[in-house]
């Protein structure tokens, strides 16, 4: 039998963390991390690409340290924060791509809308993801009092599917979507995708539109519960013939499938808060590159972009640092050759 679980304060934490090697530069900022993000949160959730097991026993390897732990931390949960950020955006997105479908082939009243065979009705293990129980689901959320379904209800009698759509939960939409008639699904493909430069036929697009949705769906619930980001394997995958997609995994491929979306935001700002990210840590410590990059199925190069306005010796991290305008962009190693000065504010 396991040995009981014991409560510790920090400093009996950092003694623990001593012994089995681990570097602690700062031993006042390392509690204060603890204190803020827990022990179980923060080490043991990302101390795993550091330590080895010798006799049974936990340990670091030789040189890292506490702050190398908190780095990657904080590198994941930015990371996650980011995914959350985006695909809300995509969410909304594919709310109002949806409403637009369902009310173009059905009507705006959802006495017409919300009929049974107007879908699919595929066995499901779970009833609240059958098509009856996401018809339940959907006519319940039409009982609601809170605006802007009850307003519609009462001056009109009709909530649209636009309006309805915005209060029901992004599993719900994607479950209903993967419940769409084969003309439904290549209508809502249609907008989603440019069929003419992916170079794939309607169905294989249909395929690839409910693939990506239930991969955002599986990304999003870890992001907005907290978990880990950057080393998550997918368990939804794309059903692909051609190898180079069957093989992407790890991060990589979440950005694919929004890369080749029409609507680039959710991409562009993932894309940049990952490499915003990266460089932050990889700058400090340069030997988690090969690593980072084999998880997150990424070719990492190690650049730090900074910004400075013309007249200033102070290079900044953050481009609207301090109410700055009009900064120019360069490398960190340009600022560095100039002789410039990080900002005490946004620099590390």
């Amino acid at each position: 039998m396991d040995k009981p679980i014991k409560y510790t304060t920090t400093d009996e934490q950092l003694l623990k963390l001593k012994k089995q090697g681990l570097i602690i530069n700062d031993e006042q900022g390392a509690k204060k991390a603890l204190n803020t993000y827990g022990y179980s949160n923060l080490i043991k959730g990302y101390r795993d690409p550091y330590t080895y097991t010798e006799n049974g026993k936990k340990l670091y390897r030789s040189g890292v340290t506490f702050e190398q732990i908190l780095s990657l931390y904080t590198l994941d949960k930015n990371l996650r924060n980011s995914v959350l950020a985006a695909l809300l955006d995509f969410e909304e997105y594919l709310k109002e791509a949806v409403a637009n479908v369902v009310a173009d082939s059905f009507g705006v009243n959802q006495d017409m809308y919300l009929k049974f065979e107007n879908y699919r009705d595929k066995r499901r293990r779970k009833y609240r993801f059958s098509l009856a129980g996401i018809l339940e689901t959907m006519r319940e959320t039409l009982e609601t009092d809170r605006n802007p379904i009850c307003h519609y209800s009462e001056k009109y009698g009709t909530v649209p599917p636009w309006i309805l759509f915005k209060s029901l939960y992004f599993s719900t939409v994607v479950n209903f979507i993967s419940l769409l008639k084969p003309r439904e699904k290549i209508l809502l493909s249609s907008k989603l995708y440019n069929s003419d430069s992916l170079g794939l036929d309607n169905n294989t697009i249909s395929t690839l539109m409910i693939d990506t949705l239930f991969i955002c769906l599986e990304y999003r619930n870890l992001s907005a519960h907290g978990a880990r980001i950057y080393n998550h394997s997918c368990s939804s995958r794309l059903r692909f013939a051609e190898d180079e997609y069957l093989s992407l995994h790890g991060f990589n491929l979440l950005l694919f499938i929004l890369n080749i979306l029409e609507y680039r935001v959710p991409y562009t700002y993932l894309k940049n808060a990952l490499t915003r990210g990266l460089n932050m840590h990889c700058e400090s410590y340069p030997d988690d590159i090969t690593y980072l990059g084999q998880i997150l199925d990424i070719n990492i190069t190690h650049t730090v972009p900074v910004y400075r306005t013309d007249k200033s010796k102070i290079y900044h991290y953050d481009m609207h640092c301090s109410g700055i305008k009009s900064p120019a962009r360069l490398e960190l190693t340009e600022a560095l050759k100039s002789g410039l000065t990080a900002c005490k504010r946004c620099g590390k």
